[in-house]
């Protein structure tokens, strides 16, 4: 019984396409983050949380965006550490996604399609997909 899909055949032939799709992607995020973040080091050098704190309390848009991203940023180490069944280790990746950000999860998560095969449940739950 074929299996039809709620999107033009043409678009995405199959699941396996979309899955590279966001390899593809999560690889060309991680590389812009390093190469944008060595672009910054080089140019304000290494004291981020003096920019990002001082952006914070301006009480503009910048502190707007930041306190959005923060609050982002601790929603997703939240979510690590939940699909690591708030093991050690998912305590650890979570606090690396905090003060790492993209640096840390797009590689994550890259690992982690190819340690769930690709499949998407297992991507979202971790340990707690079962056996």
């Amino acid at each position: 019984m074929k299996r039809t899909a709620p999107y033009r055949e043409g678009l995405f032939p199959r699941e396996a396409s979309t899955m590279s799709m966001l390899r593809a992607f999560l690889l060309l995020a991680t590389v812009a983050i390093f190469g944008v973040t060595f672009i910054a080091v080089e140019a304000q050098g290494y004291n981020w949380p003096a920019v990002y704190f001082g952006d914070l309390i301006a009480a503009d848009w910048r502190s707007q965006f930041n306190t959005d991203f923060l609050i982002h940023l601790f929603l997703l180490a939240l979510w690590i550490a939940w699909r690591h069944r708030f093991s050690g280790i998912g305590f650890v990746f979570g606090f690396f996604s905090i003060f790492w950000g993209g640096m840390f999860t797009f590689p994550y998560l890259l690992v982690e399609t190819y340690r769930a095969r690709g499949d998407a449940r297992a991507i979202l739950l971790g340990a707690r997909a079962g056996p």
